[in-house]
């Protein structure tokens, strides 16, 4: 474990919001979120090092990489269309590009943004999925992070989908972002968002914690001045959570209140993955799933409207260089 300063300012000086655990995999330990008292950056302090953090992403159970586990029917979801379809749209149908998706994971987002033309590489740390996007996939995604890319000024556009947080220094991380960039380019980014009403309702049993996998918390007004002094302008920012976010931390929410009423209960409700697998839900949980996600289908929609929702997406140019 490491002690560390706020990334955005580099005072030493924050204040205690939360201690949690690791409530979405169950490992082992209790860590610190602090707020930086000088510029409000949210973050873990203490953290596990880089070379320690690997240990907190299992291949078998960790959501992104579940597609590995498939042996048929492998394709984007929903979303990952969807924000595909969105980025074609921006750069102008049928012209392509070259995109670099850091943190890729399975490979799946690579997989559509090739379906509309675009000249595709991404970088993923776990050894296991980069195996899948390269074999299964055949997609070209090496081991690592975004520092093994080389290629200077090489990509139209960089994403991270939920992959900043997880990072040791976001900084650093976007400040090469803007160097592997053209001139012009575009950054993609979607993370969790701390100013939620979502997570001011469940505060230290919000799911996006994640502790200790996010290692870092934005808010809209955080990542607008981190990518600021990173040699970024703001384009657009946007709520979109989806209503499964909200539903699911409701639906844990309920499951641990039951859990402490009655301690030898029947196991975990909706929204909490049971350890090793899980199994398929009840008719009765069935209906309570599809009951509360039909509840929170307007109020979601509201928190989006308001930037209040539980992630919230960026795209952001390049500045052009001063003359």
């Amino acid at each position: 474990m490491e002690t560390i300063p706020c990334n955005l300012c580099h005072h030493e000086s924050a204040r205690l919001v939360y201690e949690v655990e690791d409530t979405n995999y169950g490992q082992p330990g209790v860590f610190s979120i602090v707020e930086c008292s000088h510029c409000g950056l949210v973050y873990l302090n203490p953290r596990p090092k880089a070379s320690e953090i690997g240990a907190f992403y299992l291949a078998d159970q960790y959501h992104p990489f579940r597609a590995i586990q498939q042996t048929h029917n492998i394709r984007p979801n929903k979303m990952q269309r969807q924000r595909a379809a969105k980025i074609a749209a921006m750069f102008g149908h049928g012209t392509g590009g070259t995109v670099l998706d850091v943190g890729c994971g399975n490979g799946l987002f690579l997989l559509a943004m090739q379906a509309h033309g675009w000249q595709v590489q991404g970088v993923e740390p776990n050894e296991t999925a980069v195996a899948f996007a390269n074999e299964r996939l055949n997609l070209p995604v090496t081991v690592g992070d975004i520092f093994q890319i080389s290629l200077l000024e090489s990509f139209d556009l960089i994403t991270f989908w939920d992959v900043l947080e997880h990072t040791h220094s976001p900084k650093d991380v976007l400040l090469q972002a803007n160097l592997l960039l053209k001139p012009d380019g575009v950054l993609a980014i979607n993370v969790p968002n701390w100013a939620s009403w979502e997570r001011k309702l469940f505060k230290e049993q919000w799911i996006a914690l994640d502790a200790p996998r996010h290692l870092y918390h934005f808010s809209p007004e955080t990542l607008t001045t981190m990518l600021n002094g990173c040699g970024f302008d703001l384009a657009e920012l946007r709520c979109a959570a989806p209503v499964m976010n909200p539903a699911s931390n409701l639906l844990r929410f309920l499951g641990n209140a039951r859990r402490r009423a009655r301690p030898t209960g029947n196991g975990p409700l909706p929204g909490r993955a049971a350890p090793g697998g899980s199994e398929s839900p009840s008719a009765v949980k069935r209906w309570l799933i599809r009951a509360t996600y039909l509840a929170l289908t307007w109020p979601n929609f509201m928190a989006n409207v308001m930037r209040r929702g539980g992630s919230f997406t960026v795209f952001a140019r390049k500045r052009k260089a001063e003359v």
